[in-house]
């Protein structure tokens, strides 16, 4: 049985207070603009994204500043440490949403291509939507691709269980 909006909005309400979840959830996209980026961009997005966009736009998840202080540009840390959140790209029909958080064009080059709908912060790694599939671009820009094996939510349902690891290792660390 596929991954639901319901099983994601469950795993998020499961959280502590240590995470912060933030949504255009007031002014979240809707169906006009979806069909409108869709078809300015060549895209078809998958139905549980299209979902995600109808519920919520955009969002970020991530461990509140205090618990998770942000490392200093320039600052010496494992690479994980960068990696105290998320950000879910997507689109809005707010006037006040997040400019950065809006869909740009699809990346088209040699190696990926799709729209960015994801990225780790500190960069650490991203996941496009590409023919209703996700593919996650590890490390630097165009590096090596792989295809997630299951469905929009199931990717979500994934990256808040490594967050929530990363965040009780910083906190049994720190």
């Amino acid at each position: 049985m596929a991954t639901t909006l319901h099983d994601f909005q469950n795993r998020i309400s499961k959280l502590n207070d240590d995470f912060l979840w933030y949504s255009d959830k007031k002014a979240p996209a809707t169906t006009a603009q979806i069909q409108q980026y869709e078809t300015e961009n060549s895209l078809a997005f998958s139905d549980d994204i299209k979902e995600f966009l109808l519920t919520y736009g955009t969002a970020i998840l991530e461990v509140v500043a205090p618990i998770w202080p942000r490392p200093n540009e320039g600052d010496v840390v494992p690479n994980w440490e960068f990696g105290y959140g998320f950000f879910i790209y997507g689109l809005s029909s707010g006037t006040d949403a997040i400019e950065w958080m809006q869909y740009a064009a699809p990346k088209s080059k040699e190696g990926i291509s799709g729209q960015l709908i994801f990225k780790k912060s500190g960069n650490l790694y991203r996941a496009y939507a590409h023919q209703q599939a996700i593919l996650i671009e590890d490390g630097i820009y165009d590096s090596e691709t792989t295809v997630f094996d299951g469905n929009f939510y199931d990717f979500l349902i994934a990256e808040i269980n490594i967050l929530e690891s990363d965040y009780q290792e910083y906190i049994a660390r720190y």
